[in-house]
């Protein structure tokens, strides 16, 4: 695979409805060790707004997948040494629960990891929050065009609606060896759907892979035609939902 990416992005999404995303802002441990002394006062000004607390990990993650894609090899994932300062805070007012698939921009910064900078925004929506983190070996990510979406992972009139088992036929021997849950079947179905769409070919062109290594360090490429598109994909799922971003070198 020849990489040819100029920019590279980094997604995730985390489900709020999930017993495990509630009340964790009073949590003192889990604060001290994922947030830095300044982030933690930003959440605890907020009242211990989950919206706060959630927006925040969600960048860091984000920006570890797009940081370390640019830097070429995965740091160790310590939280507290992604730190995420945002320019512009909004407050989540009525406009999300009517805000559908695309969900309302609630903040917008910049995570910082040693000398590389990632840029990033947070969605909110009914029931989750989603960053979108853009990364370039020169540090600049204005005006970069980024395809992101959030779905149900059950929604029966998707592509990827059935059980695990019917999925699989569906996904070439490279791209099955990153399968394993149903979840991960449907983001990638999804995901490999739009970057078809927006590459200008059919399906059977594109695949998604996850180049050889250990499991959990293994970031999705993209191949047309088997071989390295100029294009970049990042993809995630959490409880009930799933998420992709995507940029193709216009």
């Amino acid at each position: 695979m020849t990489e040819r990416n100029s920019v590279f992005v980094g997604n995730d999404v985390v489900d709020l409805a999930n017993p495990r995303t509630q009340g964790r802002a009073s949590d003192a441990r889990f604060l001290a060790r994922v947030f830095t002394a300044d982030e933690q006062e930003a959440i605890r000004a907020t009242d211990g707004s989950d919206i706060e607390l959630w927006s925040r990990w969600a960048a860091k993650e984000a920006a570890f997948k797009s940081i370390s894609k640019v830097i070429g090899v995965q740091p160790a994932f310590l939280h507290r040494a992604f730190e995420v300062v945002w320019s512009e805070v909004r407050e989540a007012g009525d406009e999300v629960a009517n805000a559908g698939s695309e969900g309302c921009v609630v903040r917008v910064g910049t995570v910082g990891h040693a000398d590389r900078v990632a840029h990033v925004s947070v969605c909110l929506r009914p029931g989750a929050v989603d960053a979108l983190a853009v990364c370039t070996p020169t540090g600049g990510a204005h005006a970069i065009e980024v395809h992101r979406r959030v779905e149900r992972l059950l929604d029966p009139a998707s592509c990827w609606s059935g059980p695990l088992e019917e999925l699989m036929p569906r996904f070439s021997e490279r791209e099955a060896d990153a399968v394993r849950t149903l979840e991960s079947a449907a983001v990638r179905l999804g995901a490999r759907e739009d970057v078809a769409r927006m590459l200008g070919v059919t399906e059977e062109r594109v695949e998604i892979v996850c180049v050889p290594g250990p499991s959990g360090r293994r970031p999705p490429r993209v191949l047309l035609d088997g071989c390295g598109a100029a294009a970049d994909v990042s993809l995630s799922h959490d409880g009930s939902w799933i998420a992709w971003a995507i940029w193709v070198d216009p």
